[in-house]
Formats: C-alpha cells, sequence, structure tokens
C-alpha cells in the first residue's frame, strides 16, 4: 500500500502538487485494488502500478507543473505548461504495460483528450437507367 510521503515524493517528483486531502482520496482510490495486485504481482510491480494509477488521477486536476526551484535562501519557482495530452498519455502507458492483470482498469480516469468525431451521411439512391 502506498503512503502519504511515498506518493507525496513521488508526484512532486513529477512536478504535481495536491491538496493532502485531495491526495489522501486517490491513494485510497489507488489501494482500493491492493488484493487484486497481491494476487497477480510482486510488491514492487504492486507499487509502481499504483503510483502511475495515483498520477493519472492527479493528472486530471490540472496540466501545470514545477519545472524548477532554488535553495531557501533565494525562493524561486518556475511552473511549465507542458501538453497534457502527452503527460496523460506517456502516465497511461506506463501503468497499462506494468498492469497486464488489468487491476486498475476500472479506476483509470476517462482519457480527457480523447474527442468523438461523428458525421452524418446521407446518400439518394436512384436509377441512371434510360427508358426506351
Amino acid at each position: 500500500m502506498i503512503t502519504k510521503e511515498q506518493a507525496k515524493e513521488y508526484l512532486i517528483g513529477q512536478g504535481i502538487e495536491l491538496p493532502d486531502f485531495i491526495l489522501d482520496a486517490l491513494i485510497e482510490q489507488a489501494g482500493s485494488i491492493q488484493e487484486c495486485l497481491d494476487k497477480h504481482y510482486l510488491s514492487a510491480t504492486a507499487l509502481l502500478i499504483q503510483m502511475y494509477l495515483l498520477s493519472l488521477m492527479a493528472l486530471g486536476q490540472g496540466d501545470k507543473y514545477i519545472s524548477s526551484q532554488t535553495a531557501p535562501n533565494g525562493a524561486s519557482r518556475s511552473f511549465r505548461y507542458q501538453s497534457f495530452g502527452d503527460r496523460w498519455k506517456s502516465a497511461a502507458s506506463l501503468l497499462r504495460g506494468l498492469d497486464k492483470y488489468g487491476c486498475a482498469n476500472d479506476l483509470i480516469p476517462t482519457d480527457p483528450t480523447q474527442t468523438a468525431h461523428a458525421g452524418l451521411w446521407i446518400a439518394k439512391g436512384g436509377c441512371m437507367c434510360r427508358g426506351s
């Protein structure tokens, strides 16, 4: 099971900061698949699956991330806005590639980068015959 400290360390390393109450809820969700993970995976693989799932759920909170920080004596923080779609697809790919038994499938948020394209095609039939 993921600890709050592990989750914070991982997400901050990815440039994602969340309020504690959101992080607690996401950790609880990621922990809900523990039984399936224990059944199919080594503990290290299970931890990675939960971390990748956590990052997907956290990415859904926004696409701003910290790109640099400096020491406390010259406090500075820079943010960067990478393509949300690229970050989402990368995190989803890591998770799906590792979770071969699909333990996390029901918890993966719907891909917000997918857009539906619909069209209406109308055809009119007829005969191009010459009448005699």
